[in-house]
This record gives C-alpha cells, sequence and structure tokens, in this order.
C-alpha cells in the first residue's frame, strides 16, 4: 500500500495537468506566466510528497508514468470538483471574480466594445475579461477559450448560443469627392462599373456583396478594385480618402455619416441581416464569471430589442 508522505499542494497538481496538456514545460511554464525551472522544483515537489515518479522526463521526450496516468485520472474529477465549490462562493459575493477569455473577430471589437465590454469592465471590475481576436474559426475548447463570439452560421451545432447585439447590415458608402468625380451606382450590379474596396476573408477569398431589393430579390455582386482590406475601420478610412466605394458596417460608418465625410449610396436596398452570438459548450456547471457575462449579456439584448 502506497504511504503518502504528506498532503500535495492543488497548485502543483493544476501545473502537472498543464505540462501534460502541452507535453512541455516550457509550454506550460509560458502559459503560467512562470520560468520553467519553477514547474521542475514544483512537480519534484509534488514526486517527493507522492512518494512515486509521475513524469518520465527526458531532453527529447515527456510522458506519464503509469502510475502518474492513473494518478490524474483520479484526481482530475476530484480538482474540478473542488474548483466547482469554490467558484460557487462567488455567489455570495457582491462581486464576482475570475476570468472570462473569450474569442471573437476583430470586427467585433469595433462594434461593441464601449457598449458591451468596456460597460461590463465597469459593473464588475472584479472580473479579469480577456480578449482575443482572429478573423479565423477556432476551436474554442481545446484552445482555451470560456467562449467564443461569431455569426449564427459560423457557432458550432454542439454548442449553446445566445445572440450577442442586434442584427447588423453591411451597406456601401463613398466620399463626397469620390461621387462629384465619378458618380454613383443606382443599382448593385452597376457597382462593377466603379472603383471599389474589396473585402476579404482569412482565406483570402474575396468577398461578394449582398444586396436585397426593394421588391426581395438577392444580388451578389463581385465588384472591381485595387484595395483589398480585411478591416471595416480600415475601408472606411479608405472611402473617406476618396479610394473608392466601401461595403461596411452601418453601425460603424453612421458616425461619418452624419458628419458629411461619407454618403450611404443605394438606400433602397437592403443587407440580408444578422447578429453575432456569444457560444460556449453545453455543461452542467458554467464558471461564475462566464455565468455572469452571459446572464448580463442577455440583459443587454433585452435593451436593444426594446430600442
Amino acid at each position: 500500500m502506497l504511504t503518502i508522505k504528506s498532503t500535495p499542494e492543488f497548485e502543483h497538481v493544476e501545473m502537472l495537468i498543464l505540462i501534460v496538456k502541452h507535453g512541455s514545460f516550457r509550454k506550460a511554464a509560458k502559459e503560467l506566466n512562470v520560468s520553467p525551472p519553477t514547474l521542475t522544483i514544483a512537480i519534484n515537489n509534488l514526486e517527493e510528497k507522492l512518494g512515486v515518479r509521475l513524469l518520465n522526463r527526458s531532453t527529447r521526450s515527456l510522458s506519464l508514468t503509469s502510475v502518474g496516468e492513473e494518478f490524474l485520472n483520479d484526481v482530475t474529477p476530484v480538482l474540478n470538483d473542488y474548483r466547482r465549490v469554490i467558484d460557487n462562493l462567488n455567489y455570495h459575493r457582491a462581486k464576482p471574480e475570475g476570468v472570462v477569455r473569450l474569442n471573437l473577430p476583430r470586427v467585433v471589437l469595433e462594434l461593441f466594445f464601449q457598449r458591451y465590454f468596456v460597460n461590463f469592465k465597469s459593473e464588475y471590475p472584479d472580473i479579469k475579461l480577456e480578449l482575443f481576436t482572429t478573423d479565423r474559426k477556432v476551436n474554442i475548447i481545446e484552445s482555451g477559450f470560456d467562449a467564443g463570439i461569431r455569426y449564427t452560421q459560423d457557432v458550432p451545432k454542439d454548442m449553446i448560443a445566445i445572440p450577442f447585439g442586434e442584427k447588423l447590415s453591411l451597406i456601401p458608402v463613398a466620399s463626397p469627392d469620390f461621387i462629384r468625380e465619378s458618380g454613383e451606382p443606382s443599382s448593385p450590379n452597376e457597382l462593377i462599373n466603379f472603383r471599389c474596396i474589396n473585402r476579404c476573408f482569412p482565406s483570402g477569398k474575396i468577398y461578394r456583396w449582398e444586396f436585397i431589393s426593394p421588391q426581395g430579390d438577392t444580388t451578389e455582386v463581385s465588384v472591381k478594385g485595387d484595395l483589398v482590406i480585411d478591416s471595416d475601420a480600415a475601408m472606411i478610412q479608405a472611402a473617406e480618402s476618396g479610394l473608392g466605394i466601401a461595403f461596411v458596417y452601418e453601425n460603424i460608418a453612421m458616425e461619418k455619416i452624419k458628419e458629411h465625410k461619407l454618403i450611404r449610396l443605394l438606400s433602397g436596398y437592403n443587407y440580408p441581416a444578422d447578429n453575432f452570438n456569444i457560444y460556449y459548450p453545453s455543461r452542467k456547471h458554467i464558471p461564475v464569471p462566464l455565468r455572469t457575462f452571459i446572464t448580463w449579456v442577455m440583459s443587454m439584448n433585452k435593451n436593444v430589442m426594446q430600442q
């Protein structure tokens, strides 16, 4: 029968789990923001207190021993229960604590940073909000995120999703100088005769501009132009500088339109609007910080719907 020399620290067990997850002391140390020697000392301490060797280590490989694998299989559920119990204490705090890690497209920050993220942080100062932007789709579970934000059609089917903000539309805009010099199209199909600023996907594929006519017909147009951008903020700057017609989110362009620095074109046509969703894994226990953020977003949705 194995005799435990002394009770190990949960922190050291969590370090072991992270090392095994990454298969590397260096990568685990980087995530924890500590030095690799610090992790080595922690694992040595853990093995000494348990009285067994948990890891097979060499300069080129890292693996669990059979005892180490059995230990992790047994202790991980216990550690998860411990985290859940500690996390539930957040309910008894005036302001919840913890971390929410979100993966989201860059445009979500351009659209919602002040209204959602800044206001949430002002209301919940003890929750650390970590925002990581990428326009490429990622697996939020494998990448270590609590939740993601994507358009409805991009949310994985096995995730729980709730609307994040109002439905959004893209609109074509151009500067007054550009319109004076080049005129303006009277229909989406006429856009091919104008210099346009192309939008591209992360894959590099060029986006086809979409329109819905007053009669409800849908049209897609492949516009022409010598400038390709993947940022709405940059596209608006380019359009304001007279470099062409841009197809951008109405919410972002509205201030420039009000200032008469940009003019909306083809106002009789609409865009097939959609909204973003915040999505997260389907599981019984949702960490209190994430649950707090989701509840707050749902309350914001009510305000949006009433506008």
